[in-house]
């Protein structure tokens, strides 16, 4: 019985069952092309995105840069005196030792000459003997000017008379003769006089030397200071300053540093002197200190580079009031030279050089693209970039393995550290 409602069901609707069957069958053809191919296509878009290759790339920053200088300097005293005897004696006081403070003007040693005093006791002897002639001779002057007065009165008188034929020729002329004589007497006068002026003044000059000599006894210091050497002690025979130009030192008897200011000389090599200026930041790190830093500034340079070694002398001066620094020390020196602030830089890495010029590599719709460029200062592993490259452009963050030219890339921006 159901069998039958079946088979008339089928025959009543038979046509639209067909109808159905034939659509079902036509979609299925129509979309297992579609859902056969489209994994395989996504497979290979990706297989071909992912056989390119990955390169890093940077976005240039501006940053403080500089030429930078490490060298070796040694650390001496602003100034440096050695101490001499000018005169030859005992010492008979000696009244500082090595590392006492000093001022300028203090005696730090006495000389005894009890000769030289004798001598100066002579030289006053005679000088008061002198001022005493001279004394002598202006008075004479005096008498012979007066002299001369007189006879030109008389002379005057006897004119007068000789026109009335009162007196004779004769003795008119005997006055003129004595008022000739009187201004001759009156020459010889003044020049005895000029002479024992001048008697008297190199009498005073050698009571002034010998004076100067006998100052020379006591040995001072010529500025504030620190008494670095002394070579003498109390009955010391010293002799007279024999220094030479080779030995400068020779017979000295003491050395006095001044060391509030502190001189760091350092060589500069040739590459970098065009780069150096007065002013120039630099850091001074001596050796023993625990890598602690003093911060200074060039303060002069010799303006000559040594023929042998082809470096130029260059001094620091760091304020030393704690006198923690000493003359002789060894430092190491960092000199900051053409500083160049807000300057546009890439990796040192990122830069290449060839026969073509300097250059870097970018990322143009991802393919290697090469950039020329001009470069300036290197500096803490970063180059400064003076042309050819803006700070949005992308930059390949190292040439080492990079493809060549052309090459499609897939380009990923990388973080620097700071």
């Amino acid at each position: 019985m159901p069998d039958m409602i079946g088979m008339n069901l089928i025959a009543r609707h038979g046509i639209k069952a067909l109808v159905a069957l034939v659509a079902i069958g036509v979609v299925c053809m129509v979309a297992e092309p579609y859902l056969a191919a489209s994994p395989s296509a996504s497979r290979s878009k990706s297989t071909e995105a992912d056989s390119r290759p990955r390169v890093e790339v940077v976005h240039p920053r501006r940053i403080t840069v500089a030429r930078r200088l490490q060298t070796n300097a040694t650390l001496d005293a602003f100034e440096e005196t050695d101490l001499f005897a000018k005169v030859s004696g005992y010492l008979s006081d000696v009244r500082v030792d090595i590392g006492d403070h000093v001022k300028a003007g203090q005696v730090l040693a006495v000389i005894d000459i009890p000769e030289m005093e004798q001598e100066l006791a002579e030289a006053k002897a005679q000088l008061k003997s002198k001022q005493s002639s001279l004394e002598s001779a202006r008075r004479g002057l005096e008498r012979y000017k007066a002299n001369i007065t007189l006879q030109d009165a008389l002379l005057k008188r006897r004119e007068e008379l000789s026109t009335g034929h009162w007196i004779s020729d004769r003795v008119l002329d005997e006055v003129r003769a004595n008022a000739e004589i009187a201004k001759a007497d009156f020459g010889v006068a003044e020049a005895n006089s000029a002479l024992a002026a001048a008697q008297v003044d190199l009498a005073a000059a050698a009571v002034e030397k010998i004076k100067t000599l006998l100052a020379y006894r006591q040995i001072v210091a010529p500025f504030d200071g620190v008494v670095a050497r002394r070579l003498v002690n109390r009955g010391d025979l010293v002799q007279a300053a024999t220094a030479t130009r080779t030995t400068p030192s020779a017979g000295s008897l003491f050395t006095v540093q001044r060391i509030d200011i502190i001189r760091v000389f350092c060589d500069v090599p040739e590459n970098d002197v065009p780069h150096l200026r007065v002013a120039d930041p630099a850091i001074v790190k001596p050796y023993g200190f625990d890598g602690k830093s003093f911060i200074g500034k060039v303060t002069r340079f010799s303006s000559r580079l040594d023929p042998e070694t082809r470096n130029m002398r260059t001094e620091i001066d760091l304020l030393n009031p704690e006198e923690r620094l000493y003359p002789g020390m060894y430092a190491e020196v960092s000199l900051e030279m053409n500083r160049r602030p807000d300057a546009l830089t890439v990796p040192a890495a990122a830069v290449g050089s060839d026969g073509g010029g300097t250059f870097v590599y970018t990322v143009t719709n991802n393919r290697i693209t090469r950039l020329a460029i001009e470069i300036g200062v290197a500096d803490n592993g970063r180059i400064e970039v003076t042309a050819g490259l803006s700070e949005e452009t992308p930059v390949v963050a190292t040439i080492k393995g990079v493809p060549p030219p052309g090459t499609a890339v897939q380009p990923a921006t990388v973080r620097e550290n700071p």
